[in-house]
């Protein structure tokens, strides 16, 4: 066997794990992910780890979760320059993000992925 054969033989194994795992940081892997989609352009993920992903013009933002929130639907995550609040609205699709211009809120709305269980309303049986 050719020195070119054997090392044909490791490289494509190698090139497709590497393939495969280049794609692992992206949503469509984060099972339980949920994505909004918001007024000023901004794009934002709601990962089950607690953290959420804020993809900009400027680049990504990482924001962790916070202690606020009202409720089993809201939940909210920051860092020093932003803040972002889930579960607004009365069906609890909408969020809203602080700090990407000063003084200014901009509306959200979940475009994807299934609430966590942690965001999950909790069970009311029906009156009869």
């Amino acid at each position: 066997m050719s020195a070119l054969h054997r090392s044909r033989r490791f490289l494509v194994p190698v090139a497709a794990t590497v393939l495969l795992l280049a794609g692992c940081g992206t949503d469509r892997f984060l099972s339980g992910a949920v994505r909004y989609s918001c007024d000023n352009g901004v794009q934002v993920t709601v990962r089950p780890d607690g953290s959420a992903v804020v993809r900009s013009g400027r680049g990504e933002d990482l924001l962790l979760r916070d202690a606020g929130g009202v409720g089993p639907l809201q939940q909210v995550f920051s860092n020093p320059q932003m803040r972002f609040e889930t579960g607004l609205g009365a069906a609890g699709t909408r969020g809203r993000i602080e700090g990407m211009v000063p003084n200014r809120n901009a509306g959200c709305v979940r475009t994807g992925g299934a609430l966590p269980q942690t965001m999950m309303a909790p069970y009311t049986p029906p009156q009869s």
